[in-house]
């Protein structure tokens, strides 16, 4: 008989470490996987029916900004319904501490707001923002409760203007003195656990107000401080960028990958650059930057490098004032003097027609937008009847067919339908063929969900489940094997988390079940769900079954279960509740409902 909390019956185990599924029952007691094989049963246990599904390790998302979610939405959705299990916050720069006092704290706010496109309202209806040190908002993450398993790194944006205030952040270089301060502040987050430290230098990118970001207007010598005060720290302490060729041509990022070899030295740790985006000018450029950070291995310098398994693209709608509307000065104009309105008259007039088809043929290829009208498509109409032939379809070809220019199928769908179309700009990553040869190479590593970022225009955060529908079972690029690896055990050796991402004995039972031919993105809509009364644009899959947090049933068909056995994870202390803790059957270090459980069978 076993005295197991949970068993999954009769699943195809696909273990995290790349070998091949074998069938097997697996055991959990106390959280942590005490048996694979064939488990008898128990009394009381609480089972799983894994016939005809794969069991894997749960999905760990190394590239998220739920920083603020987490305080609104303990389920952490849509991201738990996709089977990930653990996510990491506080990346490119923008995390929630130190937050001090009055322009200081507004400004990390607003600038996690702006660059991550998050709204204001949301953040200040729902984070209770009562911290301004590192303690306070570790301590404040240590009594949050969550569905899944979270941890964080530390910030650039934050520690830097909490050294050198909210005007002097985005405007000059440090200090001698204020690099120390801030490196300072740096070995105080790693103590308390954070990860490693993140920035983002992208050009394109701009901060409040349209001003530089932290991260943009920093000497290399801050970061390669950073970069020492890592190589003294415990845990991975790891250097995560946004880099700043990320969305430039290839001499940049050449240019730019010397500098990130130079981190990689400093630190002795890995410096982990990403997406590393493939350009529709120059196709095969980003396979071409992962071969050159495998040529720049060597013992103490490794560059890593990070792909997404997407197209990257941006929704929009035309009277939000999009980037649609904004390289087209008449569309522009129309726009600021008047709002929507002024889109009407533009629509009504043809001397101004005319001017905007010329301004629609001359666009100048730039960082976020190359220009052409194939690479922007109509995502979702209001009226399916009249419209539903165009989602989907790029504007160059709808035109093509219509006898029109495509700015005038962009503009007259938008006014028929009043403003309410969805429309996509594809930015990066156009080509699926050289997104599979990027993620085909050995060394890349999925990265770039960005789930709670972009809230009303992307939904990448599904990529998990992207990854096993298209890859794995549509294009064959991966083997289930290798995908499952690249979601799990890849990720939790890259971020110090070694009793995850693998099914063993002694392992976490963090764990995901799923149909490995129904598993699939079903569909993208808007929901009304943030503070403040804010909408965002979600995507739907079907085809995963279960998954469990710390040997707790956290969600049964893409629904939370309303378990809260997510932990903060401090890489200080590698995890809580440590597996021998836990093996040990201390009540305090287990998850609740097992911790009740088991004092239930203790007693006469």
């Amino acid at each position: 008989m076993s005295d197991a909390d949970l068993v999954v019956r009769g699943a195809t185990v696909v273990d995290g470490r790349g070998g091949p599924p074998f069938a097997a029952d697996v055991g959990v007691t106390g959280g942590v996987i005490t048996a694979i094989g064939t488990v008898g049963p128990g009394g009381g246990a609480e089972e799983l029916d894994g016939r005809g599904l794969v069991l894997a390790p749960g999905f760990i998302d190394a590239h998220t900004h739920l920083d603020a979610n987490l305080f609104w939405d303990p389920d952490l959705t849509p991201s738990s319904s996709f089977g990930v299990t653990t996510v990491v916050t506080g990346n490119c720069g923008y995390a929630l501490a130190p937050l001090g006092t009055g322009a200081s704290r507004d400004y990390v706010v607003e600038t996690l707001s702006e660059v991550e496109q998050i709204p204001i309202e949301a953040i200040r209806a729902g984070v209770p923002l009562d911290w301004s040190t590192l303690d306070d908002y570790f301590a404040r993450l240590d009594s949050t409760p969550a569905l899944l398993n979270f941890a964080t790194h530390a910030g650039h944006v934050p520690i830097r203007t909490a050294v050198m205030g909210p005007d002097a952040v985005h405007d000059r270089t440090a200090t001698p003195d204020e690099i120390e301060r801030m490196s300072a502040l740096l070995r105080h987050a790693l103590e308390l656990g954070a990860l490693g430290v993140t920035t983002d230098q992208v050009v394109g990118n701009v901060g409040p107000r349209g001003t530089q970001l932290p991260g943009q207007v920093c000497s290399d010598d801050e970061l390669l401080a950073f970069a020492r005060v890592l190589a003294s720290a415990s845990g991975p302490g790891w250097l995560a960028m946004a880099p700043r060729a990320l969305l430039l041509d290839r001499a940049a990022r050449e240019d730019d990958l010397r500098f990130h070899e130079r981190l990689a030295a400093a630190s002795a740790k890995p410096v982990v650059i990403g997406p590393c985006f493939d350009h529709f000018e120059q196709p095969g450029v980003g396979f071409d930057l992962i071969e050159a950070t495998a040529r720049s291995r060597r013992p103490g310098v490794t560059v890593v490098p990070q792909v997404s398994v997407f197209v990257f693209e941006l929704w929009q709608r035309l009277d939000d004032n999009p980037l649609l509307v904004r390289v087209l000065p008449t569309l522009r104009r129309a726009v600021r003097d008047d709002g929507v309105d002024g889109l009407r008259r533009v629509a009504a007039d043809p001397a101004a027609r005319s001017r905007l088809r010329d301004e629609a043929r001359a666009i100048t290829p730039f960082p976020v937008f190359s220009g052409r009208w194939d690479h922007v498509f109509v995502r979702q109409v209001v009226d399916g009847a009249r419209f539903g032939a165009l989602v989907d379809r790029d504007l160059a070809t709808l035109a093509r067919e219509q006898g029109v220019e495509p700015v005038d199928v962009l503009l007259d769908t938008a006014i028929a339908e009043d403003f309410a179309t969805q429309f996509s700009t594809l930015m990066r990553n156009t080509d699926d063929d050289e997104i599979g040869r990027m993620l085909a190479h050995p060394l890349a590593r999925i990265g770039a969900s960005d789930a709670g970022a972009h809230v009303l225009s992307n939904t990448d955060s599904a990529y998990a489940v992207w990854t096993l529908q298209h890859w794995c079972r549509e294009r064959g690029v991966l083997t289930l094997e290798r995908a499952v690896q690249m979601l799990t055990a890849d990720q939790a050796d890259l971020l110090g988390m070694p009793e995850r991402g693998r099914i063993a004995v002694g392992q976490v039972a963090d764990l995901v079940l799923f149909d490995p031919d129904r598993i699939a993105r079903t569909g993208v809509r808007f929901v009304a769900d943030q503070p403040a009364g804010g909408r965002r644009l979600v995507s739907e899959a079907t085809g995963v079954a279960a998954s469990v947090v710390n040997g707790v049933v956290a969600t049964r068909d893409g629904h939370s279960t309303g378990a809260r056995s997510g932990r903060f994870l401090r890489a200080t202390s590698r995890e809580w509740p440590s597996p021998r803790a836990q093996r040990a059957g201390r009540p305090d270090s287990l998850p609740p409902r097992v911790a009740e459980r088991r004092a239930k069978r203790a007693r006469p």
